[in-house]
């Protein structure tokens, strides 16, 4: 049995911004129905008039902007899943978001398969796609993936006999396991197994901080606007 319709809204003033990401996912999710505005009124406006059940907003637009959507999407809308994406990341930034309700967020610049995953996640469609074997992603997409939406987590990765652990806090990679190994002499000889088994525990903390390079750096992603 195929999976049901389900309707992704975009909302964002970057008009070239919102056609790339509506390609990518129609391209890549042929259950998805993508509907574009350009702004927090034109979102509210559709809405209203239809079941929408995943909401991607840009925080900074003329107009309503991105939080004051949110809040009228938690008052209003309870069951639609949102995420927030800007350029404009903060702690104070993310705290709003989540004292609204929203658990999804990713910084621009962002890899469009990142985002694509994300909206399968708040869909809960494809739980491999977040935990368990590693099909079509390497290691590297796999934290990139935790590191780009802010995730506090341990991932932990097996490969045969072999066991791996990468700490992350707000999207930024501190502390890394591998036998002997920790830091970063520890992230690269995982990265090195390429694939693997592999389980996420969200909110858990490093007991020390071994690695303060950007993840960027680490592990030399190639980002776009």
């Amino acid at each position: 049995m195929g999976l049901s319709k389900k309707t992704v809204l975009i909302v964002d003033d970057e008009e070239d911004l919102t056609w790339s990401i509506s390609r990518h996912l129609q391209r890549n999710g042929k259950f998805l129905d993508v509907k574009c505005v350009s702004s927090g009124d034109d979102a509210i406006d559709l809405l209203e008039q239809q079941k929408v059940d995943v909401l991607v907003s840009d925080i900074r637009m003329p107009g309503t902007d991105g939080l004051a959507l949110l809040k009228k999407v938690s008052q209003n809308w309870p069951k639609t899943k949102v995420i927030i994406m800007t350029a404009y990341g903060s702690d104070i930034l993310e705290e709003q978001v989540e004292q609204l309700g929203t658990t999804y967020y990713i910084e621009k610049p962002f890899e469009l398969r990142y985002l694509r995953k994300l909206i399968f996640e708040a869909l809960e469609i494809s739980p491999r796609d977040i935990e368990g074997l590693i099909v079509n992603e390497h290691i590297k997409d796999i934290i990139a993936f935790n590191c780009q939406t802010r995730r506090t987590s341990q991932v932990t990765f097996k490969k045969g006999v072999k066991k791996g652990i990468v700490y992350l806090q707000k999207g930024e990679i501190v502390h890394a396991e591998c036998g002997e190994l920790e830091g970063e002499h520890a992230l690269y000889n995982i990265l090195d197994w390429e694939r693997a088994y592999y389980h996420v525990m969200p909110n858990q903390l490093a007991k020390k901080r071994t690695i303060r390079r950007r993840w960027q750096s680490l592990l030399n992603a190639t980002m776009i606007d």
